[in-house]
């Protein structure tokens, strides 16, 4: 599933090996955080079902408001420091400077904790405020109660993820995604069907919802105190010539907070514009037509982040690698890694989408008949997203790049974007107009990176074969879509045979192209991920 190597590289030569090693690496950490994603999308959907069917339209809406601000805030305390852990965990590793990893792992850590605690305690007191700006005055009460329940949880969720984040640069995919996609996410549904099994109601589901947070803060804190140590043990000396053939040897220990900082900084409030991008129009619906629609058009939402599954996998597994490559000046290689991980993130996720495009009134009506409405919103959000995957993890290539500035001004222009086509375009057309207004911000900030990636930080990425694997999907998963719905409907027995007769000509498809797509390629790093760990780069 991923693109064949160039042809050059594939004998016995140093660039046929480090192709190889960055296959194999991106292979073991790309199915892994595949696996695990894939968990986290079913038990985001299972708990979207859950709590629609437990609470109703009107109290849902409200349940998803404040996830969406508990989302928002949370984000914003994290100060970038999660991304930044990433990114300058693995350079120094990369540049041999391990003897500064505790030091980073403190000036990263610490800010946070205070910030969050400040959070935590200011949104506790301003929810009566925060509660008549942002639901119904018939919803205001049980708006207050879920706020402050999950209030004291918004300054350990920041902690979660910034330790989660040094896990990742220490190179631990699998702690990462056990924690983060399996444990936090998978708890949820099901303390949440608990929940409706007891009858306890709003508050009930809330607790079930944040409980979790605390048990994957300690679980993450643990995981990194362990694997510190162990990086710091595993350090050979000869890699610190890595750091003295860039002029990276000799920096003062005392720079690495401001290293991590000037990074983290820009990225703290990028990422809380990104999050916003995200979550701000439930919201803003919420407040220009009314809770209801808001849940209507949350729970479209959850379905398009359900999607991206595919993406996050891939991200989780090219963010310390490219990162790494780049700390070397590396650009062909980050390059050639970038466009592989794009053809395996639009074949795999480009189905999902279309599928959400084709039979959205079939698919929302899971959650119950007052959800069916919102089957346009959810026909917008996926074109934006299939358009936005096509550019693969370009945002995870500008920020390893370091370039967190350029990622920031991109973001804050698309909610701009997002914030005025909204307001102008909900009161005429509803939630429909929600979703075009995030589909255009969306694309703006995609269309950004790309631009910036290609020209600025000269990666190429190999648009024609990305082209290709993406009309397949388009043929069988959009086109007999189409065709079966127009002439059949969106009835259960029609989505079977849609589903049946896709996957099978896809599969197929795919089958048939296994060479030109690098498929054995890909299985073969899967079968032998640990065959030649020891190769040098």
């Amino acid at each position: 599933m991923t693109a064949a190597l160039p042809q050059a590289d594939q004998g016995t030569g140093g660039g046929g090996r480090r192709h190889g090693r960055d296959l194999r690496e991106f292979a073991r950490g790309g199915a892994i955080g595949l696996v695990s994603s894939v968990i986290a999308a079913a038990s985001g959907f299972l708990l979207t079902v859950v709590v629609a069917r437990t609470l109703g339209v009107a109290e849902a809406g409200v349940f998803f408001v404040v996830v969406a601000l508990f989302t928002i805030v949370a984000e914003i305390a994290e100060l970038g420091a999660d991304t930044g852990l990433v990114r300058t965990t693995a350079r120094l590793r990369a540049l041999g400077r391990v003897d500064e990893l505790r030091r980073l792992m403190i000036v990263s850590h610490v800010p946070v904790v205070v910030v969050g605690v400040l959070c935590s305690v200011g949104a506790y007191l301003a929810a009566p405020w925060i509660a008549d700006r942002f639901v119904d005055p018939a919803d205001a009460g049980t708006a207050v109660t879920l706020l402050r329940i999950s209030a004291p949880f918004l300054g350990l969720m920041a902690l979660t993820r910034v330790a989660l984040g040094g896990t990742r640069g220490l190179g631990s995919v699998t702690a990462y995604s056990l924690i983060n996609n399996v444990l936090l996410p998978g708890a949820r549904p099901l303390l949440v069907g608990l929940v409706f099994v007891l009858g306890l109601g709003a508050a009930g589901v809330m607790v079930a919802w944040t409980a979790p947070i605390a048990a994957s803060f300690v679980a993450a804190v643990l995981v990194l105190w362990r694997m510190v140590p162990r990086a710091e043990a595993g350090h050979r000396p000869g890699d610190a010539t890595a750091g003295a053939a860039t002029g990276e040897a000799g920096t003062r220990r005392g720079s690495t907070g401001r290293e991590f900082w000037a990074f983290s900084g820009p990225r703290g409030v990028a990422a809380a514009v990104e999050i916003a991008l995200v979550w701000a129009n439930v919201p803003l619906v919420a407040m220009l037509v009314s809770s209801e629609e808001a849940g209507v058009y949350a729970t479209a939402n959850r379905f398009v982040s359900t999607g991206t599954l595919v993406l996050q996998a891939a991200r989780i597994a090219i963010a310390p690698q490219v990162a790494a490559m780049l700390a070397r000046d590396e650009r062909d290689r980050a390059g050639h890694l970038n466009s592989l991980a794009t053809r395996w993130v639009v074949l795999a996720s480009w189905p999902i989408y279309l599928v959400l495009a084709s039979f959205g009134p079939f698919l929302l009506a899971l959650f119950g008949e007052g959800f069916t409405g919102g089957a346009v919103t959810l026909a917008v959000l996926a074109g934006a997203m299939l358009l936005a995957l096509g550019a693969g993890n370009v945002q995870t290539v500008l920020l390893m790049g370091g370039k967190s500035s350029w990622s920031l001004a991109n973001k804050s222009v698309a909610l701009a974007v997002n914030i005025v086509l909204t307001l102008l375009l909900v009161p005429p057309f509803g939630i429909a107009g929600a979703a075009a207004a995030w589909a255009v911000a969306m694309l703006i900030d995609t269309v950004a990176a790309a631009l910036q990636v290609r020209y600025l930080l000269g990666l190429r990425l190999d648009v024609r074969r990305v082209a290709v694997t993406g009309l397949w999907a388009l043929v069988w998963f959009g086109l007999t879509g189409v065709a079966l719905r127009t002439v059949l409907g969106t009835s259960a027995p029609v989505f079977v045979l849609y589903a049946v007769v896709a996957c099978a000509g896809y599969a197929a498809t795919l089958w048939r192209l296994r060479h030109s797509l690098g498929g054995a390629e890909f299985l073969g790093a899967v079968r032998n991920r640990g065959a030649r760990q020891g190769e040098s780069a």
